[in-house]
């Protein structure tokens, strides 16, 4: 999959500006705030069709601006498709795909695929279980968009079912007669969920564990469980053996909702124990995991998206990288002068101000 060229208007700080990419690897390059992570973002945005810097839609429309555009040009192997995304007033979207209106997002997602690395990134390994899981069903819904229905389903029914905890002291008749049926219905979309996610975290596993080994020279062992996977029959015993706990609680205790993907290097977890470049080591390795997984599923690899890459890599994990995306296209922003003589690509853009000039390297 290559994107060819991508088009901004009013986005973020981007007025008016077109980036034509190169098959292989392209480099943004430029001072902090100048558009370099804006316009991974606007691509970013155009795969999983939500941002992974704020789930507000109106802060992508220009400061003093009414509607903001998003249009990319992209191949896959079927042929040249056309992506566009406009934000208009206080948030209100639209997509759509060779100039057809999509209504669902679950038509837009997937269409193209992108593996976004940043350094919030670094969250996955170092936060809660939310940023863990949220990783897995991003890479999920690129390839099975019906694990992005999955969730939008097990997500109403989970706040149906806390609706009817919370009121229950209130309304006991209706929380007696109900509760059981909203019960089982969750625990069947339980299921379907957590299978999905335990089944992609073991192939991701087994990606990260080759990927660090080229990485590091087979000096460090990464492993990556999901925690837990259950039958539609044990989370309906869970949800039914605990409702006084949940009761006090105010809120369903158990489900996929509450589940964590443990990330574990040499034994250890590696949140607690690895250091900063480990840990950043092992956010990179998780995502290149992912863009193995895509090409698994749909024969050709997706673009690589990568925002301040090398920053705190030793050396050796640097050179892996620069060379590491030989069949693949990826754009990685920098802003340091070694990022630059380390580049020996075509694709080499400098970043001012939100307007990208194409040089010659």
């Amino acid at each position: 999959m290559i994107c060819r060229a991508v088009s901004y208007l009013n986005f973020r700080n981007i007025e008016n500006a077109r980036i034509e990419l190169e098959p292989g690897v392209n480099l943004l390059y430029g001072s902090n705030a100048e558009g370099k992570t804006n316009a991974l973002e606007g691509i970013y945005l155009l795969a999983q069709g939500r941002s992974h810097r704020t789930v507000h839609e109106k802060e992508f429309i220009k400061q003093g601006e009414n509607a903001a555009a998003l249009k990319m040009v992209y191949a896959d192997r079927q042929r040249e498709q056309v992506l566009e995304m406009r934000f208009i007033g206080k948030g209100r979207k639209t997509c759509s795909k060779n100039g057809v209106y999509l209504r669902k997002m679950s038509e837009f997602i997937g269409n193209f695929r992108a593996v976004l690395f940043c350094p919030e990134h670094l969250s996955i390994v170092k936060s809660g279980p939310s940023e863990r899981r949220g990783f897995a069903d991003g890479g999920i819904a690129q390839l099975f968009p019906a694990h992005v229905v999955a969730l939008q389903k097990y997500n109403s029914i989970l706040s149906q079912r806390n609706r009817l905890i919370q009121n229950a002291v209130y309304e006991k008749k209706a929380f007696d007669d109900t509760i059981e049926i909203w019960s089982k219905q969750l625990s069947e979309v339980a299921q379907t969920v957590s299978s999905m996610r335990a089944s992609y975290v073991k192939r991701i596993n087994e990606h990260v564990k080759n990927i660090f080994c080229d990485m590091t020279g087979g000096k460090e062992i990464p492993e990556i469980r999901y925690r837990k996977e259950l039958s539609a029959d044990e989370y309906y015993r869970l949800f039914s053996e605990n409702l006084e706990r949940e009761q006090r609680a105010g809120i369903t205790l158990y489900g996929p909702h509450k589940d964590d993907i443990e990330i574990l290097l040499n034994g250890q977890s590696a949140r607690s124990y690895a250091s900063q470049g480990q840990q950043r080591s092992l956010a990179v390795a998780l995502k290149l995991a992912e863009g193995e997984i895509s090409k698994e599923e749909s024969g050709e690899y997706p673009v690589f998206l990568m925002d301040d890459l090398l920053s705190e890599l030793d050396s050796r994990r640097s050179e892996y990288l620069l060379t590491a995306f030989d069949d693949r296209q990826v754009i990685i922003t920098g802003c340091s002068r070694d990022t630059i003589q380390q580049f020996s690509g075509k694709g080499l853009f400098r970043v001012e101000k939100g307007r990208y000039t194409k040089l010659s390297n």
